[in-house]
């Protein structure tokens, strides 16, 4: 999936060292870069599944059944 970070909507490599230093973390460029090639893969198909989410159905997990009562 070699999507360029500007067309995925990607963090930049300075975002994401901007995002790690808020944190404390100093990583390396080959570090950012990697996981700027996870989100360039991850956050399209992640997109895809809100696409397909019915916006008049909410997600399952907000209605778990309550405990039965002994």
């Amino acid at each position: 999936m070699g999507m360029s970070p500007e067309s995925s909507h990607v963090p930049t490599v300075e975002q994401l060292r901007a995002a790690a230093r808020v944190h404390g973390v100093d990583p390396a460029d080959a570090d950012l870069e990697a996981v700027q090639g996870f989100l360039a893969t991850i956050l399209p198909a992640l997109a895809e599944i809100e696409e397909r989410q019915r916006p008049d159905v909410a997600p399952a997990g907000l209605f778990l059944p309550a405990p039965e009562q002994p």
